[in-house]
């Protein structure tokens, strides 16, 4: 195992560390600013001197409009910042990785995201998305988002395409939406949801089977949880849901008609516009499962202990 310096003349950048390495090497970048990279070797671990201090930005990674592309298994990035790319600041394309103490910001180009997470089974830990067109942007499976912070991006926060990911303990504010969910079997249990321009947590017609639990969903412009279109059999449980919505057609929890055979229950919601609790004519029982809700009204009546 051997360590890397940059910049040194022998490695005046980080791919030319890259280049010259071996599996299970290391690379550090000392502070300044730097040129994109792609990670094209097994088990590196590449890591600057913190957020701020060491800077990718200026030419993106060979071959690509993005900051950091990580095509090696097993790789650790850690302690620097990703900024000004016309694609994604960091992308994804293999496994079993470990992303922490990153931030990547102000990569806006029509498809930009902080974190494109392609592949499955990676780590992104302590991680700050701001600026962006999109915070983080799941494609891969049995990936776990913990404990980042996504604020002020145009899009989304977090925006969910693939099956069995686990977002947990993460912040959204002041995004267009905070988290957004496209498919099914993922879990969203912890996290915060707050300021956000839109909607707090939504659910699209093809999320199925998701659980979403034990978040705080505060101050959102529109619905604090929306089931949009016909989503199935999703689980939105123990939930804190306050402050959301700034016209009628929002609720704190809104249920669209379509939506079929999910439960809702034992969330806290309170002084939500229009409504804590808003079922649509054919989402109310039986169609989907309320129970347990302390709220302080709902459409129709009843849907509140």
């Amino acid at each position: 195992m051997v360590l890397r310096i940059v910049p040194t003349v022998a490695f005046p950048t980080v791919q030319d560390a890259i280049d010259a390495s071996s599996s299970g090497d290391s690379i550090k970048i000392l502070t300044g600013k730097f040129d994109g990279f792609e990670v094209t070797i097994d088990n590196l671990k590449i890591f600057g001197c913190g957020i701020g201090r060491t800077i990718i930005e200026g030419a993106p990674a060979q071959g690509s409009n993005n900051g950091v592309v990580v095509s090696g298994d097993r790789t650790i990035l850690q302690g620097f910042t990703v900024q000004g790319f016309e694609d994604d600041g960091i992308e994804i394309f293999s496994d079993n990785n470990v992303v922490k103490n990153i931030e990547s910001k102000f990569n806006l180009g029509p498809t930009g995201s902080g974190f494109a997470i392609v592949t499955n089974s990676n780590l992104i830990v302590n991680c700050i998305a701001s600026f962006n067109n999109r915070g983080f942007d799941i494609t891969g499976q049995h990936n776990c988002i913990q404990k980042n912070n996504s604020f002020q991006n145009l899009d989304s926060g977090y925006i969910i395409l693939n099956r069995n990911n686990i977002l947990n303990k993460n912040l959204a504010k002041n995004n267009e939406v905070g988290f957004l969910i496209i498919t099914d079997f993922n879990n969203l249990f912890t996290n915060s949801v707050l300021n956000n321009k839109s909607n707090g947590i939504q659910l699209t017609t093809t999320a199925d089977n998701n659980n979403i639990i034990v978040n705080i969903l505060c101050n959102n412009e529109g619905n604090g949880i929306f089931l949009n279109g016909s989503p199935e059999q999703n689980v939105i449980d123990s939930n804190i849901v306050r402050n959301n919505g700034t016209a009628n057609t929002n609720a704190g929890i809104l249920i669209q008609n379509g939506a079929f055979d999910n439960t809702i229950r034992f969330n806290k919601a309170r002084n939500n516009v229009e409504f804590d609790i808003e079922a649509e004519p054919g989402a109310e029982p039986p169609n989907n499962t309320f129970d347990g809700n302390k709220c302080g009204n709902s459409s129709p009546p009843g849907l509140c202990t």
